[in-house]
């Protein structure tokens, strides 16, 4: 199947997805969506390719996506604190994309992968994989930071040990 084959299909199965979805299968797939620009321009961005198209569609779909939908009249604080959360959000990303700074948008991942994950089990769509998907770059650097600093310990110790011998 070509690229172009293939991004059709898959233009064509999201249009039919959304046309039968519910209202909170919906915020869940802006949610996943959301989630796939970040993590995509993220990965442009640490490889020096142009992340905008990415980031772009992310913060669209915090402003009209999510942000548009809220109801602040009836939602009480809990739309106040997921306003202050998308208007963070989609300042973070920019402030991300001028410095080219890929451990932000991590951030911004990291503070969206919850409210993700609250709206998939609210769907009935719970997938215990899925924030392994986003938050697993963070796991494998603190891996390679932890085993970094034991090894630098270790040797400095040694070190220590062989100058008081």
């Amino acid at each position: 199947m070509t690229m172009r084959a293939h991004r059709t299909y898959a233009a064509k199965q999201r249009e039919t997805s959304v046309a039968s979805a519910k209202p909170v299968e919906l915020v869940a797939m802006v949610y996943q969506r959301l989630l796939d620009h970040l993590h995509t321009g993220k990965i442009q961005m640490i490889e020096g390719a142009d992340s905008s198209e990415s980031f772009t569609k992310a913060i669209d779909l915090i402003t009209t996506g999510l942000e548009a939908c809220l109801d602040k009249e009836n939602g009480g604080e809990i739309a106040q604190n997921l306003a202050f959360i998308y208007d963070w959000a989609g300042k973070e990303i920019i402030r991300a994309r001028l410095r080219r700074d890929p451990e932000m948008i991590q951030g911004v991942i990291n503070a969206f992968v919850p409210l993700a994950e609250a709206w998939l089990e609210h769907a009935g769509q719970k997938d215990e994989s899925f924030a392994a998907k986003y938050l697993k770059p963070v796991m494998a650097s603190a891996k390679a930071l932890s085993a970094n600093a034991v090894g630098n310990s270790a040797s400095g110790m040694g070190a220590l040990m062989a100058a008081s011998a």
